[in-house]
């Protein structure tokens, strides 16, 4: 029984090991691809030339081992592009991680809801894009979003929102203390702010969020268990980190 055991470990070990390097095969041939279809299409149509490129790729990759729940897409294995990423929408471990955590907490964006999105991510639009979602979303350099607006000066006017979404946004910030006191400001009463940023990070914006007057929760992926972390591709040790507005 014993020598039975380590002969399933060390298969799992290579089944691992194995996926890992179809990962990255299907990574750089993915690159590859849009390296080369970039210069013949048009600047204006190079988003809807990655997402047909990805959805080849993700017919390509069919099959069950893994699953976003972003798009409902299952494939053999996700793509490494440079992390794990779903080719049929375009989502990361950060996407995955909230849909999955939206999916069991409802109640963070149940409609009738305003929502401030802050450089809108594509894997998200069937999650915020949804009847009695009223959502606004900015950046500062992005054409396609509805305004162009730095964060750290918002111009709406105060208690706006019921909602702000952003990912990997406010660790990357000049001022992240005064673009907290700025969501702080446009949420209602009893408003959250749904902020991701790196894992090295996220020490730093809980303790940033307590100062700007937020009420803190921290959603951490491992709490999902280490079957949905292999499903899902996650990382174990992101969170999701809830402000609310008291």
């Amino acid at each position: 029984m014993r020598t039975s055991s380590v002969r399933h470990e060390r298969g799992e070990d290579s089944r691992r090991r194995a996926g890992g390097t179809l990962a990255a095969v299907a990574g750089d041939l993915l690159h590859r691809l849009r390296t080369a279809t970039r210069p013949l299409v048009p600047r204006r149509l190079h988003a809807r030339a990655t997402s047909v490129v990805g959805y080849a790729a993700s017919l390509a990759l069919r099959g069950d081992r893994v699953e976003c729940p972003c798009c409902g897409t299952r494939l053999r294995h996700f793509v490494a592009y440079p992390s794990l990423y779903c080719p049929r929408c375009g989502s990361y471990e950060r996407h995955r991680l909230l849909a999955l955590q939206l999916r069991d907490r409802p109640e963070l964006l149940a409609p009738p809801l305003r929502l401030l999105q802050v450089s809108p991510d594509r894997p998200l639009e069937r999650l915020v894009s949804r009847g009695g979602i009223e959502r606004i979303s900015i950046d500062i350099d992005n054409p396609a979003v509805d305004l162009q607006m730095d964060v750290h000066r918002l111009s709406f006017f105060d208690a706006s929102f019921d909602a702000v979404l952003a990912l990997h946004v406010v660790g990357e910030l000049a001022d992240e203390r005064r673009a907290l006191a700025e969501l702080h400001r446009v949420l209602r009463p009893g408003g959250r702010a749904i902020l991701q940023v790196p894992v090295d990070r996220q020490p730093a914006l809980l303790e940033s969020l307590r100062a700007a007057g937020f009420e803190t929760e921290a959603l951490a992926a491992g709490a999902l268990g280490a079957g949905a972390i292999a499903r899902y591709g996650l990382i174990p040790e992101e969170l999701t980190c809830l402000g609310r507005k008291p």
